[in-house]
């Protein structure tokens, strides 16, 4: 098995005195999408905050093997590493294009922004329909592969995504859900935060099960799909997508 590309180990978050995270260790590798499942609040966003450099964080986050340390969120992008959060955070007056150069901004000069343009155009075609329009006046489906595309333009080898689900329809969910899982040819590493968690577990390779701060349950992402636990937990609930 190759060395995994991103790690977090032992990472704990506090705000003042109440630690939001306690310990969680994961790792992720090339290609592969790894989900974090659980209920509201249980520290899944505060953790991808401390991955992102958002938060400050004890414990360690490495990158392709090295100590992440104190690097600025910025250096964190120009590295490799991007995160769509979860309210996606668009310049709703700006051109979809626009949006979507802005997000390649850490490209050293003199690479070709128009051929980033295409591959994000190939992976959402609708996007390059609507390039002339203004962001804000976008469907939440197509705001979401907005958020996306921005952040592959920026070419990382790790994509973060906060809850790429919320707040659509289900069938939007089961197109934007069938997107993040044919990026798996990219090779990015995708990191998925998900409260549908039947439909995180079924596009993942592995999955961690979050619950008050801490890691509980972990392993490939079918065994957790068939794990009583987690049936009683969180997937006692009607299907909604994928």
């Amino acid at each position: 098995m190759s060395a995994p590309v991103f790690e977090l180990r032992d990472v704990s978050v506090a705000y003042g005195k109440i630690e939001a995270v306690r310990r969680v260790s994961l790792e992720l590798g090339a290609g592969r999408i790894v989900t974090v499942i659980g209920a509201n609040g249980a520290g899944k966003t505060t953790l991808l905050n401390a991955a992102m450099g958002i938060l400050p964080a004890g414990g360690e986050i490495r990158f392709e093997g090295r100590a992440l340390g104190h690097d600025s969120i910025e250096a964190r992008v120009a590295a490799g590493i991007s995160l769509v959060a979860e309210k996606r955070e668009l310049f709703a007056t700006m051109s979809v294009e626009d949006n979507l150069r802005l997000g390649a901004y850490t490209r050293p000069r003199g690479e070709r922004v128009a051929a980033a343009l295409e591959e994000v155009y190939t992976l959402f075609p609708r996007l390059k329909e609507r390039r002339k329009q203004a962001s804000g006046t976008l469907s939440g489906g197509e705001r979401q592969m907005l958020a996306m595309g921005r952040a592959l333009m920026a070419r990382p080898k790790v994509l973060m995504l906060d809850e790429p689900s919320l707040g659509l329809a289900p069938r939007i969910v089961k197109e934007i859900l069938h997107l993040v899982a044919d990026l798996r040819r990219t090779g990015v590493a995708i990191l998925l935060v998900e409260q549908n968690a039947r439909a995180a577990l079924r596009i993942a390779d592995y999955g961690y099960v979050m619950e008050t701060g801490s890691v509980t349950l972990h392993g490939p992402a079918d065994t957790l799909a068939n794990d009583p636990r987690v049936i009683e937990s969180y997937l006692g609930f009607a299907e909604c997508a994928a």
